[in-house]
């Protein structure tokens, strides 16, 4: 079959997996450049996959301490693993909202700087294509990332923070026990020094017991007991605990006169705790602000602000659960300009950039969120100045490389434009019929 008068039939072999640039008629390259066309799939299947890549890594390292001491309570508290679990998962939500703007940059910057360093921008730019269309998949990504951490920082993260709070106070109520280790000195509670010759973990019972109490300075005793419990429940309800000891002795030595000693014997002795130092700092978590929901904090501020107290740090609250979704969408902004100008790419260059953003990024939000909370600066611009800084180098990279981008008309084909392949060309063959 004859090919129209004035067009071009293309021959090509190729290799697979990259794109180039090959001549056809301008009626294919509107056909293929409207939106989620073959350049945008290609380029959001590699964006996913490298923003995935990133987030594992990102989180794995933000958690990795946490992971630790959550393993700890497995091996050497005894808890279940169901309920290790379910603390992870309580903690995975704040780490989202740290993690999930980082990568966004990862893989913005690794797609479009390997776009760029392989030569692939020059083919698609001298074909016409501008950098503003070239940014779609990448703004793509950005809003989607924005919108799932607007979710996560409205409804999840209150949710998960509140659940973790409940869950940390029931362990340290019911399960103080799990503070303790057989035949060890352990000072995990705060002001004692407890030994324990034997313990069952499934009945809470203890035999052998000595405690050191320097709590009180003025009086210091220590309490030797043959058998003792932790309790299941706290009769208080509040965050102390009490180890009950049966048939034992006190010994009572007085500070002012350490020459005095008394020996009190008991068969029944209830002796009140604080919670387990180092098991509380395992599930320790910024409360207040952060376990409230929107409509929460919002009745919150105007209480304080209408009582006159200290309001500045739930409005830092405020301002976070909507700056750092909105971040997602800025760096998405920076990256892809940013990738384009990346001449080597590289994983491992793009992995050092977005660390470097993120860094700079999370110290002035720190920073921000610590003065606007003492009041010092209004919490809004504390919280935001991040946000408008890296705006502003967005905005200033995108004109640059739109400028830059510009391809002068004598070396596009005349009447022609490029189009989009799947397979790179090896060797591209043009026969006039």
């Amino acid at each position: 079959m004859r090919a129209p008068s004035g067009s071009r039939v293309i021959r090509h072999t190729s290799t697979p997996g990259h794109l180039v640039a090959a001549s056809v008629p301008p009626v294919a390259i509107a056909r293929r450049l409207r939106l989620f066309s073959l350049l945008d799939r290609h380029l959001l299947k590699e964006i996913v996959s490298s923003f995935a890549l990133g987030l594992g890594i990102f989180t794995f390292v933000l958690l990795m301490n946490q992971m630790i001491r959550l393993m700890s309570l497995i091996i050497n508290k005894g808890i279940g693993v169901g309920i290790v679990l379910r603390l992870f998962l309580y903690i995975l939500p704040f780490s989202l909202t740290v993690t999930i703007p980082m990568s966004v940059l990862l893989a913005i910057l690794a797609t479009y700087g390997r776009l760029s360093s392989e030569g692939e921008a020059i083919a698609l730019k001298t074909s016409g294509l501008s950098l503003y269309r070239l940014m779609v998949p990448g703004l793509l990504v950005g809003i989607a990332a924005t919108l799932v951490t607007l979710w996560i920082t409205i409804s999840v993260q209150p949710s998960s923070t509140s659940a973790l709070t409940t869950l940390m106070h029931q362990l340290l109520r019911t399960k103080a026990i799990m503070a303790l280790q057989e035949g060890v000195f352990n000072t995990d509670y705060p002001g004692l020094i407890v030994y324990v010759d034997r313990l069952e973990e499934r009945s809470d019972s203890l035999a052998g017991i000595l405690i050191i109490d320097r709590r009180n300075p003025a009086d210091q005793r220590i309490v030797i007991a043959q058998e003792g419990k932790m309790p299941g429940d706290n009769a208080g309800g509040g965050s102390r605990t009490a180890i009950q000891l049966s048939r034992g002795n006190i010994h009572l030595t007085s500070a002012e006169n350490p020459g005095r000693h008394r020996n009190l014997k008991f068969e029944t002795y209830e002796l009140q705790v604080q919670p387990a130092g180092r098991l509380a700092e395992t599930f320790e978590r910024t409360k207040g602000g952060k376990e409230m929901s929107l409509a929460e904090l919002r009745a919150q501020i105007k209480r304080l602000r209408k009582e006159g107290g200290k309001a500045p740090p739930l409005e830092v609250e405020w301002n976070k659960k909507f700056a750092l979704p909105i971040a997602c969408l800025i760096l998405s902004l920076v990256g892809v300009p940013l990738g384009m100008r990346i001449k080597r790419a590289s994983r491992g260059i793009s992995l050092a950039l977005s660390a470097a953003f993120a860094v700079f990024y999370y110290v002035l939000l720190a920073a921000g969120e610590s003065l606007g909370s003492r009041g010092w600066i209004d919490p809004a611009l504390g919280i935001w100045s991040p946000n408008i800084l890296l705006g502003l180098i967005a905005i200033g990279l995108v004109l640059a490389e739109g400028r830059e981008a510009l391809v002068p008309a004598r070396l596009r084909s005349r009447g022609q434009r490029s189009a989009i392949s799947p397979q790179p060309s090896v060797h591209v063959k043009s026969v006039e019929r």
